[in-house]
């Protein structure tokens, strides 16, 4: 029988945590069971067919569960038997406050307990959400802390995390599932992956539109997300033309976006709180079904892609050089096909999760 596994999220599933089904899916010899404190719908699809066990279906007031876990550190006791039951042999939280969270499942069950710092977890500053208490916590009670870059390594390490707990460790994706495609669209097509929120930058990408139209009428930009900056975006975009928002939406639909795309978008910027890209995974998808990615060079994009190699990046906000960049992979077939090729072997060679997944193992067997 397979070791098992649990694997934590605030919420089971959102959509927006893909990465952590693709990781826990891919696993070759432990089992998942996917923990957390509420239920998400929207990306339940992803972990079908995998045991989950949820704080808020275990209580019979789970908002005061939730204040006791979060506020005193308290694991109610229906939970904590369910959690036993399951008999795992590693605890391992995504996000910095996941760690938090997880802190007192681990004490009780005896657990070692590896976190996955991610991003704004660990970029952002001030005293909102994930803040210095949350942090010191997470780090006395991981084993190991994972950083998804080099960049997010170096963060841990500003904010105090003892080095010699730090693993720099890539998720990677599923590069069987997001595999080449040569059925591109006829007309040359941009394209928006992400959340519709400040930080991704999308409004950056629409300024840059401007200059692409004037040079490239027929040029496309297609925006695929929801989020609290829709309203701003739709606005912004009404003066120009071949703009559309096609909302949310799932892991088929993404790839195959992707696949006709000619070029992907990720003009991300970084916030005055801190908050940063660790390691998007858009970039990572895009180039392993040949798409090239135009990004701006914020947090660990450049991890991922390689400027003049894989892609084009530029200093964050500089709707000119992002606009430049863009017609350069519109217009130039040759650089995009060199491109494409140079992107697909690149996450091939780094960021196969089926690679990646025996190298989570093998930091789960080391904490046993």
């Amino acid at each position: 029988m397979k070791p098992k596994v649990l694997i934590f999220t605030k919420r089971v599933l959102p959509m927006s945590n893909t990465f952590v089904a693709a990781q826990g899916n891919n696993l070759p010899t432990y089992q998942p069971v996917y923990v957390g404190l509420r239920n998400n719908t929207s990306g339940i699809s992803l972990i079908k067919g995998h045991e989950t066990c949820v704080q808020e279906n275990a209580s019979l007031f789970p908002a005061f569960s939730r204040l006791l876990l979060d506020g005193a550190q308290i694991l109610t006791p229906n939970w904590r038997q369910q959690l036993s039951n399951v008999d795992a042999k590693v605890i391992h939280a995504h996000f910095g406050k996941g760690g938090y969270y997880c802190s007192p499942i681990a004490k009780k069950l005896d657990l070692p307990m590896i976190t996955t710092f991610h991003g704004s977890d660990i970029t952002q500053k001030g005293k909102l959400s994930y803040n210095q208490k949350h942090r010191k916590i997470t780090y006395q009670n991981s084993s190991k802390i994972i950083a998804v870059s080099k960049f997010i390594q170096n963060k841990l390490i500003e904010r105090g995390c003892p080095e010699d707990k730090i693993i720099q460790h890539y998720i990677g994706m599923d590069n069987q599932y997001f595999s080449p495609c040569q059925d591109k669209y006829s007309e040359p097509t941009i394209l928006f992956v992400g959340r519709l929120i400040e930080q991704k930058g999308c409004q950056y990408l629409l300024q840059a539109m401007k200059t692409v139209n004037a040079i490239l009428p027929e040029a496309k930009l297609i925006i695929a997300g929801y989020g609290n900056y829709q309203k701003i975006l739709t606005e912004q975009a009404s003066s120009l033309k071949n703009i559309t928002f096609v909302g949310a939406q799932d892991r088929k639909q993404v790839k195959d976006l992707m696949s006709k795309s000619w070029v992907t978008c990720l003009p991300s910027i970084r916030m005055a709180r801190g908050n940063e890209e660790g390691m998007p995974t858009v970039c990572m998808e895009s180039q392993a079904v040949g798409t090239p990615v135009v990004a701006f060079d914020t947090g660990g994009v450049s991890e991922s892609v390689i400027d003049q190699v894989t892609g084009l990046l530029s200093p964050q906000k500089d709707q000119q050089q992002l606009a430049d960049n863009l017609l350069q992979v519109l217009q130039n077939t040759t650089l995009r096909q060199k491109m494409a090729t140079a992107g697909i072997e690149r996450v091939n060679k780094y960021f196969n999760i089926r690679t990646q997944c025996k190298k989570l193992e093998d930091i789960y067997n080391s904490v046993r």
